[in-house]
C-alpha cells in the first residue's frame, strides 16, 4: 500500500467514482423539480373536483359538510315556497265577558254566506275575518303592549292577549290533501254530544270525542291565490285501519270514526292579510254564558271553574310561489 503507483491508482479510481456520483445528483435534481410539480398540479386538479362536485367554488379553505348543509337547507327552502302553504294557528285563551261585542266590532263576519254563518251560530260558534284594522289604539305604551302586532292590538282593545301553552302552531299544508287540525281535547270516556243538523238537534253518545277541522287547501289559477276548504267534524272511538279507493289507487288508512256537519263546511279564500276567528257565542243574559258544541268542545279545560275558553286564529302566513 506505500507503493506511490498503487497509490495513485487508488486516487485516480476514488476520484472517477465521486465525480461519477457528483454527476449522477446534479442530473436528478432537474428531475425531482419536475416530480414535485405533477405532485403539486395533481393535488390541485383533484381537490378543485371536489369543489365542483359540491357545487360551490371558493377561493379559500371549503368545509364540505358544512356545504352540504348549507345546500340542503336552500333546497328545502326552495321546495317548501314552491310546494307548501305554511298555516298559523292559534288558540287564545278567553274569559266568557270578553266574548262581548266589542271583540266583532273590526271583524267581518259577512265574508261567508249566511247559511253558513247560521250552522256554525246554531251549533255556538261565531266566525268572522279580521283584517289589518284601521281604528285601533296607535299609542307606544298599547303598542308595545300589544306586541305591536295588528291582531294583538285588536284583541287587547277587548281585553284578550293570553295564549295558550303551545303558543302558536305553524302547519304546512299540500295543496289538494287533506289535513286534519284537532281544535278540542280529547273527552276521556262516554260522552253526549249534541249538535244542530237539518234544523233538528241530533244526539250521539260517543266514545272520546274530540273536535276536529278538515282542511283542504286549492290554490287559485293566478300567485298567491288559495282557498281553504273548512269542514267540521267529530272524531271518536278507536283507532281503525280501512282500505280507501280512489280513480289513482287503492290505500290503507288508519283513523278514528268522524261525525261530519255539512252544513257547517265553509269555503275560505284566504291571504296573509286576512285572519280567521272561531270563539264562542257569548249570551250574557242566560244562565251559561256559551252554548251548544262550542260549549262544549272550546272549554279551557285547565279553567272549567271560572268557565273560560278557547278561541281560534287561523292566517296563511306563506303561500307557493308558483
Amino acid at each position: 500500500m506505500d507503493d506511490p503507483k498503487v497509490l495513485s491508482d487508488l486516487v485516480g479510481r476514488h476520484s472517477r467514482v465521486y465525480f461519477r456520483s457528483h454527476e449522477r445528483m446534479t442530473l436528478s435534481a432537474p428531475m425531482r423539480c419536475w416530480w414535485a410539480a405533477c405532485a403539486l398540479a395533481f393535488v390541485t386538479l383533484g381537490s378543485g373536483c371536489s369543489l365542483f362536485q359540491n357545487g360551490v367554488w371558493s377561493d379559500g379553505t371549503l368545509d364540505e359538510s358544512h356545504s352540504g348543509t348549507k345546500h340542503t337547507q336552500v333546497s328545502k327552502l326552495t321546495h317548501k315556497s314552491r310546494k307548501t302553504i305554511s298555516l298559523q294557528a292559534d288558540f287564545r285563551h278567553v274569559s266568557t265577558q270578553d266574548l262581548d261585542e266589542s271583540l266583532w266590532q273590526h271583524i267581518d263576519e259577512t265574508a261567508f254566506p249566511p247559511k253558513v254563518r247560521e250552522a256554525w251560530l246554531a251549533n255556538g260558534f261565531r266566525i268572522g275575518l279580521i283584517a289589518t284594522p284601521d281604528a285601533l289604539p296607535d299609542t307606544a305604551e298599547e303598542n308595545m303592549a300589544a306586541g305591536g302586532d295588528p291582531i294583538d292590538r285588536l284583541l287587547s282593545t277587548a281585553g284578550i292577549l293570553g295564549r295558550s301553552p303551545s303558543g302558536v302552531d305553524t302547519i304546512p299544508l299540500r295543496p289538494s290533501q287533506r289535513h286534519e287540525l284537532p281544535v278540542s281535547h280529547v273527552l276521556d270516556g262516554a260522552h253526549v254530544v249534541l249538535a244542530q243538523e237539518n234544523g233538528k238537534l241530533t244526539g250521539r253518545s260517543l266514545d272520546s270525542p274530540q273536535m276536529s277541522l278538515s282542511l283542504t287547501p286549492t290554490l287559485g289559477p293566478g300567485p298567491g291565490q288559495v282557498t281553504l276548504d273548512i269542514r267540521p267534524e267529530i272524531q271518536h272511538g278507536s283507532v281503525q285501519q280501512r282500505f280507501i279507493s280512489s280513480e289513482a289507487a287503492t290505500r290503507l288508512a288508519t283513523g278514528r270514526s268522524t261525525w261530519e256537519l255539512p252544513e257547517m263546511n265553509l269555503s275560505w279564500a284566504a291571504n296573509p292579510h286576512l285572519t280567521l276567528l272561531i270563539a264562542p257565542v257569548h249570551q250574557p243574559d242566560e244562565t251559561e254564558p256559551t252554548f251548544g258544541l262550542a260549549r262544549q268542545m272550546l272549554r279551557d279545560s285547565d279553567h272549567m271553574q271560572d268557565d273560560q275558553h278557547v278561541m281560534l286564529l287561523l292566517r296563511v302566513n306563506d303561500l307557493p310561489s308558483s
